[in-house]
C-alpha cells in the first residue's frame, strides 16, 4: 500500500522526532528523511512530501491524518472501464469478507445488492477496491452506501469463531457458512437480482461441499479480484471493512489498549503486552485462538 501527503514543517519535526529510533540514511539526493521498520517506510522529501509504504503503511498514515487535519481525497480508480464487462447490465448480489487475515477481531461479511441504477451514486464516491482505500476514507463513504445500498452484515465473534475451529471447522468452512446466510438474508427480502459474486476464497466445488448440509441458491460465482470485476463486492468490501473497524474500536475499549490490524510482528508484541497485563483468557474474547500468534505471545 503506497500512500503520500504534504507536511508542514510545524508537524515535520513531530514526524520525525517520532520516528527517529527507525532513522536510516537516506538513498537520494532529493529525500530529506528516510525511515524503516520490518512492517513500513517512510520517506520525506525535500518538497515536504511524505510517502507511507509497506505492510502497515495505512495503519501510520492514519495517525499522521490525525495529528495533522489532513483531508485525503478518494482515490480515482485506474482505470474507468474497470466495471464494463459482461456483469455491467446486470443486478449483481456481491459478497465479501474482512478479518481473517487478523489475529486479533471478528469475521465480518456482508452483501449486498448493486443494480446499473445505482452506478451514477457510486461513481460519485469512486466506489473500486476496497484495499485501494485508506481507512479514513472507508469510515467516510461507507455510511453512505449504507444508507443507500441494499445490504446485509453478519459478524461472526472472536468466542463463536474460536468454537467452531475446535469443534474441527476450517476457515474457508466458516467462511462458506457466512456467505451463504449473508446471501440468504438478502434473497429473503425479496429483492429482484440477475446473479450472486462472492469474492473466491475456495473452489467452486470445495464452497458446495462445505454447504452440504445447508441450503443453497442456484447462479452463485467465486470469482477471483471480484472486487474489480463487479461494485456489488466492492460495497459489500467496504461496508464489511466499516463495520470490522467500529467492531476494532469496541474491543480496544473494553481492554483499554489499541489492537492492530493484521497477524503482524508487531500484533505479536501487543498481544505480548495483554498476556501479560490480562492472561491467556482475555483471548478467546478478542482474538482467534487458533492462529500461530497466539503461540508465539505464549511463548
Amino acid at each position: 500500500m503506497k500512500t503520500v501527503f504534504e507536511i508542514n514543517n510545524k508537524y515535520l519535526e513531530k514526524l520525525v522526532d517520532y520516528y527517529r529510533h527507525y532513522s536510516v540514511k537516506p538513498n537520494a539526493p532529493h529525500i530529506k528523511y528516510l525511515f524503516k521498520t520490518d512492517d513500513f517506510t517512510i520517506t520525506v522529501f525535500n518538497s515536504n512530501k511524505v510517502l507511507f509504504q509497506g505492510e502497515n503503511a495505512t495503519e501510520e498514515f492514519e495517525k499522521w491524518v490525525k495529528v495533522t487535519g489532513v483531508q485525503p481525497s478518494i482515490p480515482k480508480p485506474k482505470n474507468s472501464s474497470l466495471y464494463f464487462n459482461e456483469h455491467y447490465k446486470k443486478c449483481v448480489i456481491g459478497t465479501d469478507e474482512v478479518g481473517t487475515g487478523d489475529f486479533f477481531g471478528p469475521v465480518v461479511v456482508c452483501a449486498a445488492l448493486v443494480c446499473p441504477k445505482n452506478y451514477p451514486f457510486l461513481s460519485e464516491l469512486n466506489i473500486q477496491d476496497s484495499k485501494n482505500i485508506s481507512d479514513t476514507i472507508i469510515r467516510e463513504i461507507a455510511p453512505k452506501l449504507i444508507d443507500k445500498i441494499p445490504h446485509h452484515i453478519l459478524v461472526l465473534n472472536n468466542e463463536k469463531f474460536n468454537d467452531l475451529t475446535k469443534q474441527g471447522y476450517n476457515l474457508n468452512k466458516i467462511k462458506a457458512y457466512l456467505h451463504n446466510y449473508a446471501i440468504k438474508k438478502m434473497v429473503s427480502k425479496n429483492i429482484n437480482y440477475d446473479e450472486i459474486i462472492i469474492d473466491k476464497f475456495c473452489s467452486n466445488e470445495n464452497y458446495f461441499k462445505y454447504l452440504k448440509d445447508q441450503e443453497t441458491l442456484e447462479n452463485i460465482s467465486l470469482i477471483e479480484k471480484a472486487e474489480s470485476i463487479h461494485q456489488s463486492v466492492a460495497v459489500a468490501a467496504i461496508i464489511a471493512r466499516y463495520k470490522f473497524l467500529n467492531e476494532m474500536d469496541e474491543l480496544s475499549n473494553k481492554i483499554d489498549v489499541t489492537l492492530p490490524k493484521g497477524a503482524s510482528g508487531a500484533v505479536d508484541a501487543i498481544g505480548k503486552l495483554i498476556y501479560l497485563k490480562h492472561g491467556e483468557d482475555i483471548f478467546n474474547t478478542i482474538a482467534k485462538t487458533n492462529y500461530k500468534n497466539m503461540d508465539k505471545i505464549k511463548n
